[in-house]
């Protein structure tokens, strides 16, 4: 039984690739359907910036082919157009992979917290299908608590690393907070609207979109629940912006120190938060000159971005040893499943004997208080014997040596059960594993 992921990603492929293999909602459905044919359990996480396939198989390497060619017959692709792209990790490879995607240590910015929830969502939707069973439901149990261990125990996800974040998290320094206070926005393209979105996140009273294209202003002003204005009239009420963000592509500067100035006269020097994220820059440097005025290029932000991510890349060295021992402390649980079914049947085996052996001794000549003590000798006497055997393989189990010690004990002592009735034999619909003391290994929630 292997755990294999079949996959690419931003570090594998460019972003025309990984839409031609993704997996949005709407098939995700008949996709976890056709996939479980193959192989014993699966989960699909697809995001802008990776598709990866996991599947639990009997051989890895017969795994790696059934995958890639699924992958490519599902959407329609011929293997040369993805081959090249496609990596393919097992065992323990695998699971040290998925907790470094869960947690944020193979983003593309590092520490980022979408893909932490993207991962449990990608399992909840395939154990809802009835597609996962006992060793998915713990692999990705797992993921998710070292995605918390990541980020409660280190500062991976700490500081801005984008520069519209960095801007909003410097306005946030001047003003405590933005709650209450008004915005603009000049000019309508992508880092304006990140801009803007991060400050509506963040509480901004009010939002303005101001564009020499009245109608771009309007259509992202729509986007990020915002107001537009014309040009002109963005100017007139500068007075009323605590905040002022600007990305255009005009030639020349946009705002100047005169308009600013008298801005200021007007708000009677309360401070004023400019943020010129445009190349070539659309605010006249002077303005940062001017009382209580606070100018920020994109070469201010990009520094304080670098610093951020910098730290970042120290704190995964900490969240890279969190994943390592989860990863072993996965490894030992699922090398214990080797050995689980083989204890029961050992058990089950000497508990049949006890039973056979108290039955043909006839012992309705004592009491029954004393049946009992004999009851309890004996089953004394069999935990003693079996204390041994049971323990080394455990311990061998640990080790990753179980299943060989499997394959001596089922010889030695005849059991019936066949090898490797543990997880890996199990389908996705099977629920629970029973254990010597009648408790049982159910699927994680």
């Amino acid at each position: 039984m292997s755990i294999v992921v079949v996959g690419l990603s931003h570090h594998t492929a460019p972003v025309d690739v990984r839409d031609r293999v993704a997996f949005p909602a709407h098939v995700l459905d008949e996709a976890l359907s056709q996939l479980s044919r193959e192989v014993r359990e699966c989960v699909i996480v697809s995001t802008c910036n990776r598709c990866e396939v996991y599947a639990v198989a009997d051989d890895a390497d017969d795994a790696r082919e059934v995958l890639v060619g699924w992958v490519c017959d599902f959407h329609d692709l011929a293997r040369a157009d993805v081959e090249g792209h496609l990596f393919c990790l097992r065992k323990t490879e695998a699971v040290r992979h998925l907790f470094r995607v869960a947690s944020g240590l193979d983003s593309m910015i590092v520490g980022e917290p979408q893909i932490a929830g993207q991962v449990k969502d990608a399992h909840v939707a395939a154990m809802s299908r009835g597609v996962t069973g006992v060793v998915f439901n713990r692999l990705f149990q797992m993921a998710t608590e070292a995605s918390k261990r990541a980020r409660t125990e280190t500062e991976i996800g700490a500081g801005a690393v984008s520069v519209p974040y960095a801007a909003v998290e410097l306005a946030k320094k001047i003003f405590g907070n933005l709650e209450g206070h008004a915005a603009l926005v000049i000019g309508a393209g992508e880092m304006s609207e990140l801009t803007a979105r991060h400050l509506i996140a963040n509480g901004v009273r009010s939002l303005r979109v101001a564009s020499r294209t009245l109608e771009r202003a309007r259509e992202m002003a729509d986007r990020v629940g915002g107001h537009a204005l014309p040009f002109d009239a963005a100017m007139a009420s500068l007075h009323e912006a605590d905040v002022v963000v600007s990305s255009t592509s005009a030639p020349a500067y946009v705002l100047r120190r005169d308009a600013v100035a008298q801005a200021m006269q007007r708000r009677r020097n309360e401070p004023m938060f400019l943020i010129d994220i445009a190349v070539p820059r659309d605010i006249e440097p002077e303005i940062g000159k001017l009382y209580n005025v606070f100018l920020y290029d994109i070469d201010d932000l990009q520094s304080v971005v670098g610093v951020n991510l910098a730290k970042r890349e120290q704190e995964a060295l900490k969240a890279h040893a969190m994943v390592e021992e989860q990863v072993a402390a996965f490894n030992a649980w699922l090398n214990s499943l080797d050995v689980v079914p083989t204890i029961v049947s050992l058990r089950k085996q000497f508990e049949a004997t006890m039973v056979a052996e108290l039955e043909r001794a006839k012992l309705a000549g004592l009491s029954e208080e004393q049946q009992k003590r004999v009851e309890a000798l004996l089953r004394s006497y069999t935990n003693k014997i079996l204390h041994g055997p049971v323990t080394r393989l455990k311990e061998a189990a640990e080790s990753g040596d179980g299943l060989m010690h499997v394959h001596a004990v089922h010889y030695l002592f005849g059991l019936r059960e066949k090898q490797g009735s543990g997880a890996g034999d199990q389908g996705p619909g099977t629920p629970q594993l029973q254990t010597s003391d009648s408790r049982t290994l159910t699927p994680d929630p």
